[in-house]
């Protein structure tokens, strides 16, 4: 049997932004509870990105709630101070993380949910999901096509120049991650650009004043995308230099997308052929919820949810990719999500203290319980609620390729 490693009455599966925005509302609110993350420290996952990555939003407005990034407000991070900035959070709030505990399956238990570890079982009354809108690297086919003499890698993996052989390269993908990859290459390499479908572009700033404080005190980037607001805002969107020029600046090459490749040989859409020794794909990351045990997500593999809650009892999503406004998955907006999933979440709590008729601990309230055993009329009603809810994600905004932010 399987030990019981923990229990709490709110379980955060996720410790990065999204995850320790929750636990600053959930302990403001005096919720108990654990925030499960499979990295082995607050921050790995900025730690492991390139080298020079720079956030496009300025220290202002790369905070979470209660705590001041530091250093001059204007300046714009690197990935290093941001991982420093989240462990100096977990500790100041002193955040319940249990870390190496990566959830390896959430199913339904008595009274609410039960999540396997490799470390054992935790169980919880209510759970919200912030594993984060960038989880799984992904690569077009065409990278299937190329033969083993020419170095590819993910931009996840990407660490600096020296990791490239030779003095040729190709970048694949020309949103914020692809434009820096390309720029700091094209000081020591022949670059070519590849760039897909057009994506919006807006300076870093306009007469000296970032443009994420235009974004925010129009609050055009936290409003829900099913306003006037909010519609202005759907889409990716390239924050810097255009590619035109970043190609005349650094003498990068751009081309077209890429449709197939055989060998050493990629070609583009335009007709246009490359022989290439080296590609980093910067094409983005998909999400992973094949972990998840409950019939809450679509055909796609997305979740199906009314901003971030689900047609399961106590079930959140926090942190997704256009999840309900632009600002869902940056790290200094992503406040206004937590802040509503929390406030459902202590709703629910109230709910179902003793005396009030329902009970967390009363087997027949769990989800999917004897009156639904497999969950499909919880499924229905909830896919109903999608269809009945105008400002949900609609197809058009279902991430197909996911731009780093």
């Amino acid at each position: 049997m399987t030990a019981t490693a923990g229990r709490a009455k709110v379980i955060v599966v996720g410790g990065g932004q999204a995850g320790m925005t929750a636990g600053y509302y959930l302990s403001k609110a005096g919720i108990p509870f654990l925030i499960l993350d499979a990295g082995i420290q607050a921050g790995e996952a900025w730690r492991r990105r390139w080298d020079s990555l720079e956030l496009f939003t300025p220290a202002r407005y790369s905070s979470l709630p209660g705590l001041r990034f530091p250093g001059d407000p204007g300046h714009y991070p690197g990935k290093d101070e941001v991982a420093g900035y989240m462990r100096e959070y977990a500790r100041a709030f002193a955040l319940p993380v249990r870390y190496r505990s990566r959830v390896a399956a959430l199913e339904p238990a008595a009274g609410g949910y039960r999540l396997a570890t490799g470390s054992g079982d935790y169980q919880a009354g209510q759970v919200i999901i912030a594993t984060g809108a960038y989880q799984g690297p992904w690569t077009p086919p065409a990278a299937a096509g190329l033969g083993p003499g020419v170095t590819q890698l993910h931009a996840a993996a990407y660490r600096n120049p020296g990791q490239i052989p030779g003095d040729e390269v190709l970048v694949v993908g020309a949103a914020n991650s692809g434009a820096q990859i390309a720029a700091e290459l094209a000081a020591t390499h022949r670059v070519w650009l590849s760039r897909g479908a057009p994506i919006r572009r807006l300076p870093r700033k306009i007469a000296g004043i970032p443009i994420h404080s235009f974004g925010d005190r129009l609050g055009l980037i936290p409003a829900p995308f099913d306003t006037w607001r909010g519609r202005t805002q759907r889409g990716d969107l390239l924050v810097g230099p255009s590619l035109r020029q970043l190609a005349r600046r650094h003498g990068i090459e751009l081309a077209d997308r890429v449709t197939g490749a055989d060998g050493r040989s990629i070609r583009f859409a335009d007709g246009r052929q490359l022989q290439v020794s080296a590609v980093i794909w910067a094409t983005g990351y998909r999400p992973d919820y094949s972990w998840i045990h409950l019939p809450v997500l679509d055909g796609h593999g997305l979740p199906r949810h009314q901003r971030g809650v689900t047609g399961y009892p106590g079930l959140y999503f926090l942190g997704m990719h256009n999840q309900y406004s632009r600002g869902s998955a940056l790290i200094h907006w992503v406040r206004y999500d937590a802040q509503y999933i929390v406030s459902q979440a202590r709703a629910r709590a109230a709910a179902t203290r003793p005396g009030t008729g329902t009970s967390d601990d009363n087997p027949d309230d769990e989800p999917g319980a004897a009156d639904d055993p497999d969950g499909t009329q919880l499924a229905a009603a909830s896919a109903a609620q999608v269809r009945c809810q105008p400002f949900l994600m609609p197809a058009s905004l279902t991430p197909r390729r996911v731009v780093v932010t």
